[in-house]
């Protein structure tokens, strides 16, 4: 062969249970005749995965790649460094054809709510080698899910049918645009269904709006797999939330799980108290973190402000949307307390962390 490099098709293994991930990716490139990169070897080497790109794109006729990836590898920052790519000019390329994630569904549920923190090493992150780095678990593992094109469960027959059914239901409303499978429980089985070309070739773009939550919040919200008991919920409140009423919601009402289990809530939020900027809201299980998103000073005369007060959607099981909603209408600002106006607001007590600056973050 020449020494021109070919694009080379990734397919990406992600999971928080290494020896299911594992036994996945090698199973997928084996039955794919793929060559696989494992996790062990990414986390030794930071630039593995580049090097192996360029290599396989130089010397196999057909370069089809499986990476599987290490616990706390950010799903976004897999898609980012395998779709906004600039060495075409060197004749690299890669293309993401797809990316599993192996969810272990006998202890899903649990996973989701757990508040425990993954300390790594930051080269494991492509970050300057010896600093720790701290990643909430339950965080990691709803991401990987909303942004899996497949998300393959394993060892889902220790579940009653009906758990099963509520379980992949629920894995569809955060990930409604992903492929939600069974894996086979006999040896061998766990990936022929993509043994000979049967993966789709879409691929990712690097502007995949995946995640459950952002599709209620656009409109196009289609899970696909429905029960009963689990639900989505779309909020919407011009007014900004009282930081001393959301706080004392958010630890004794919706934790304690007086509207149901809340898994997953996430979009845009105001506080009164920092009323002239936009916070992303991000919550999984028992974890939440706001955080500055936009700043309203720095938005020009042609700029669409990212959100005017609150656009949330939760999703999760046996959700009360009624009790929900009221809870959250109660901890805004109250009519008294909007026509008083900002001077008012900056004498609330406000529990929540503070914020760098929008342009820091």
């Amino acid at each position: 062969m020449s020494g021109l490099s070919q694009q080379v098709e990734v397919m990406a293994v992600m999971g928080a249970c290494a020896p299911e991930r594992g036994r996945f990716a090698r199973d997928l490139a084996l039955r794919r005749e793929s060559v696989l990169l494992p996790a062990e070897r990414i986390a030794e080497d930071a630039s593995a995965v580049e090097s192996a790109l360029g290599l396989l794109g130089i010397v196999h006729p057909a370069p089809e790649l499986v990476i599987e990836y290490p616990l706390a590898t950010g799903a976004t920052d897999v898609i980012g460094s395998l779709t906004q790519r600039d060495d075409e000019a060197e004749g690299q390329t890669a293309r993401l054809r797809e990316l599993f994630c192996v969810v272990d569904a006998s202890h899903l549920l649990d996973d989701l709510f757990r508040a425990d923190y993954v300390v790594l090493e930051a080269d494991q992150r492509w970050t300057a080698r010896g600093d720790l780095s701290y990643v909430c678990r339950a965080e990691i593992i709803v991401k990987q899910i909303e942004y899996a094109s497949t998300v393959v469960l394993v060892n889902w027959s220790q579940l009653a049918r009906e758990e099963l059914l509520m379980l992949t239901a629920l894995v569809a409303h955060l990930s409604p645009r992903a492929d939600v499978q069974c894996a086979g429980e006999t040896p061998g089985s766990v990936a022929e269904s993509w043994a000979h070309g049967d993966v789709p070739a879409a691929g990712y773009t690097g502007e995949e709006t995946r995640a459950g939550w952002m599709c209620v919040l656009n409109g196009d919200f289609d899970p696909g797999r429905e029960h009963d008991r689990v639900s989505a919920v779309r909020y919407e409140q011009l007014r900004p939330f009282h930081p001393g009423r959301l706080k004392d919601l958010l630890d004794q009402r919706v934790e304690a799980e007086e509207f149901g289990r809340v898994a997953r809530s996430a979009g845009f939020a105001r506080l009164a108290t920092r009323s002239h900027i936009t916070a992303q809201w991000d919550h999984v299980g028992q974890v939440i973190s706001l955080t500055p998103a936009t700043d309203d000073d720095d938005t020009g005369a042609t700029d669409e402000l990212l959100a005017i007060g609150q656009e949330l959607a939760f999703i999760g099981v046996d959700l009360d949307p009624i009790g929900l909603t009221a809870a959250l209408d109660a901890a805004a600002v109250t009519d008294a307390e909007l026509h008083a106006g900002p001077t008012l607001w900056q004498e609330f007590a406000d529990p929540f962390p503070g914020w760098e600056s929008v342009s820091e973050n």
